[in-house]
């Protein structure tokens, strides 16, 4: 059965026709363990497929805990480093990227000769000359799905860890929690992966990340959850001013989405956290059937999956933010 999207042809004929030799590889903001899987795993694809093109994968640092393990002990890039592109024509791969305002390395889309954009998010601008958005359940599925699977195995025998095949699983087990959230597709890719040679144990280690701190910190800010709506709802909040006084990070906020929503008699949480004063920053999980988060947040500008979304605001009146976003629940249950 053909492929709906064939990386290989679309990718070569992009480079040929413009007559480039460099490609400049970009994620999100606050990258997390998919938009890394992603523009990683396709930076080794096409460094081993295509060696007669530079490949400059560029990831913004304030990435997360977890796939930083797997970034320190690449030998092969350096993904914090801004590519040198000075005086070239080149062509800009923007993955697991919905919205250009949310681009890491923008200024690199907006100088590019040709891009290409491949994400999973409903909620995708289609931005690129080329573009390929299949919602599904990370943005690494996808990138396996469009890929040649003999050259997928070769870039991985070819390279010692972590391979192309590597980056992607990574991808896969962050954005599915650990395959938590994984479909018959998304179990079909990782059994793929693991027979050309990931190991599922070296890759599950970038799951845990705590320490004695980081579990303190967990259990200051779950002593702090509201519940609302006949107790469905559970939100946390966190103003700039205790962020400062008991030393909270967004990174220590982040994580209490996930451990909320999987408490049996909660179907929608969220976190709001001050980043900057009056900037907040809010994230969302149900399970994408008891509500749709993404249809949830579009009125107020944010969006992302039906089960995991995000929105940053700002207002200096959050209590008028979370009872407008009440109201807005409570349309849609209706």
């Amino acid at each position: 059965m053909p492929k709906e999207f064939d990386f290989d042809k679309e990718f070569e004929n992009m480079m040929t026709s413009n007559k480039l030799d460099t490609v400049v590889l970009l994620g999100h903001i606050n990258p997390d363990g998919d938009a890394v899987g992603s523009v990683m795993g396709l930076a080794h694809y096409i460094k081993v497929n295509y060696p007669q093109y530079e490949v400059l994968p560029y990831l913004a640092d304030t990435i997360d805990k977890g796939p930083n393990k797997i970034i320190k002990t690449d030998k092969v890039f350096n993904p914090f480093e801004k590519p040198n592109v000075e005086g070239k024509k080149f062509a800009v791969i923007v993955c697991d990227n919905a919205v250009i305002v949310r681009m890491a390395g923008r200024e690199y889309y907006e100088a590019a000769t040709a891009s290409m954009v491949i994400d999973h998010h409903a909620s995708n601008e289609g931005y690129g000359n080329i573009n390929y958005t299949k919602v599904s359940e990370a943005c690494a599925e996808n990138v396996f799905y469009i890929l040649d699977k003999n050259s997928l195995e070769k870039a991985t025998t070819l390279e010692l860890h972590p391979t192309a095949a590597d980056y992607i699983y990574l991808g896969i087990i962050q954005d599915t929690g650990g395959l938590a959230r994984a479909k018959e597709s998304t179990l079909y890719a990782v059994m793929t992966l693991q027979g050309i040679g990931v190991k599922h144990s070296d890759i599950m280690k970038t799951m845990h990340n705590d320490t004695l701190e980081s579990l303190q910190k967990k259990a200051l800010l779950l002593n702090k959850a509201f519940c609302v709506l006949d107790g469905k709802v559970a939100y946390v909040c966190v103003d700039q001013k205790e962020s400062k006084e008991k030393e909270i990070r967004y990174e220590d906020i982040h994580p209490i989405t996930e451990i909320l929503r999987d408490c049996e008699d909660i179907e929608l949480s969220f976190t709001m956290y001050e980043e900057a004063e009056n900037k907040w920053r809010c994230s969302f999980r149900s399970d994408g059937e008891w509500i749709d988060v993404n249809e949830l947040l579009t009125p107020f500008g944010g969006g992302g999956h039906a089960a995991a979304a995000g929105l940053k605001k700002t207002t200096d009146d959050v209590e008028k933010l979370r009872e407008a976003i009440f109201e807005r629940i409570k349309d849609l249950r209706e």
